[in-house]
């Protein structure tokens, strides 16, 4: 309860105020406005009972500057420029004691110097601490140059004060002293206790990241030998299926079954041979590195691995980038893309043209693979254009499309390219790998 009293005018202060050490100096600056208010009260009454009218003038100046202080803190004043304030009042005391209505200095005057520096020291820092505690000397050095003479015997006070009067001051700076170490002292410890709790579960979350590092580090071993495994074990079973069947498929044109057995296993061998050059790429690069690519060679080299595929869909495949268009890319990467491209446009049209062209503009190149099949479903098309990464299931979107163009969208971000599908006029899709010159 009393705690709560005493902090009162600086609510407003704490409550923004997550910092330790600088809430220790708020509590300490509303603790020592309180000291400030009883011990000057206290000097004040004992000059008016004493009579001594000019100390008793100067004592109520300052009571009246300290509640008005108070009211500035109580309205949310900010702590650093209260604490500025304080200090140049305390400076406008010393300048007032010694040069005004003195013309002496004494040993209350001289500890206005102590509370100064210590004020500027703890409140505000080693900066304002130096300045301060420098300019507080000033006055008296001053003094001295003006041709006074400090004397042996330092009177305790100014004049008029008696005994009670210097033991008020005396007590009220022990006081100050006091608080000033206790929560300075406090919030360092609590600071320490904090850092040690800190460092206790720091050292807990290191040996927790150590093990699950060592765990990564087995499984990517482990994932190595598996994607060494598959490309053994599956992907040259899968070339030599595909080869078969395509044979097949070319000695017995008038068979159905055997043409769909060998458009299957080829699609599935170029599935599996692009989704291991992708996790390849992904397991052994740690960066994309650039070089240039030639667009026209690129595109040839793609069309010449789906020609089979193109004959039995009576598609036409037309090259409409010209030799010589040069981008600054990764050739495996971009050729996964393209792959993808040209296979998913090759099975969706029947009897039509699959083109690929591009498009120069001055801080992009458009590569774009244009079909005349039946179009794309919208879904797919606003998933390709937006940046969401779950491919939306309807239909037989995921069977025709799924795995594909998920690996086409991961990797145009890896290549630093969007992807931009409309559609095609008269009829078909256009999809567009957009490069960044």
């Amino acid at each position: 309860m009393i705690r709560t009293i005493l902090e009162w005018p600086v609510r407003k202060q704490l409550e923004g105020e997550p910092n330790i050490l600088n809430r220790a100096r708020i509590k300490v600056l509303s603790y020592a406005l309180y000291l400030r208010i009883f011990t000057t009260t206290l000097v004040l009454i004992f000059y008016l009972a004493e009579n001594y009218r000019l100390q008793a003038v100067r004592v109520a100046i300052l009571l009246g500057i300290a509640a008005i202080f108070y009211i500035a803190l109580t309205l949310g004043f900010e702590w650093r420029k209260a604490i500025h304030t304080a200090v140049l009042i305390f400076m406008s005391i010393i300048w007032t004691n010694l040069f005004v209505f003195q013309n002496g200095f004494d040993l209350v005057t001289l500890q206005y110097v102590v509370i100064i520096s210590i004020c500027a020291f703890y409140g505000l820092g080693n900066q304002w601490g130096i300045v301060y505690s420098t300019v507080a000397v000033l006055p008296f050095v001053l003094y001295v140059l003006l041709g006074h003479h400090l004397g042996t015997n330092i009177p305790w006070g100014p004049n008029g004060s008696g005994r009670i009067t210097i033991v008020i001051l005396l007590f009220h700076n022990f006081i100050f002293l006091v608080l000033i170490n206790y929560y300075f002292f406090s919030s360092f410890y609590d600071t320490i206790s904090d850092l040690d709790a800190r460092s206790g579960e720091l050292r807990a979350s290191l040996a927790y990241l150590e093990d699950s590092r060592e765990k990564l580090e087995l499984e990517y071993i482990h994932q190595k030998h598996l994607i060494a495994s598959i490309s053994h074990d599956i992907k040259s079973p899968l070339r030599f299926l595909m080869t078969t069947t395509g044979r097949l498929s070319r000695n017995h044109p008038d068979l159905p079954t055997v043409r769909a057995i060998s458009q299957s296993s080829y699609r599935l061998y170029h599935f599996m041979k692009n989704l291991l050059e992708y996790t390849e790429f992904r397991y052994k690069n740690s960066s994309v590195q650039f070089t240039y690519l030639d667009l026209n060679e690129m595109v040839e080299q793609k069309f010449a691995i789906f020609t089979q595929d193109a004959e039995v869909n009576a598609n036409r495949f037309v090259n409409s980038i010209p030799p010589g268009v040069i981008i600054k890319n990764n050739q495996q990467l971009v050729g996964i893309i393209l792959h993808n491209l040209i296979d998913n446009a090759n099975k969706a049209t029947n009897d039509g043209i699959i083109n690929v062209t591009y498009q120069d503009f001055r801080d992009e190149l458009h590569l774009i693979v244009n079909d005349t099949g039946p179009g794309m479903d919208s879904s797919v098309s606003g998933w390709i254009n937006s940046d969401a990464r779950d491919l939306p299931v309807s239909g037989n979107v995921a069977q025709n499309f799924g795995m594909g163009l998920l690996i086409v969208k991961e990797i145009s971000t890896l290549i630093r390219a969007r992807l931009f599908a409309t559609p095609n006029e008269p009829s078909g899709t256009s999809v567009h790998i957009i490069f960044s010159k």
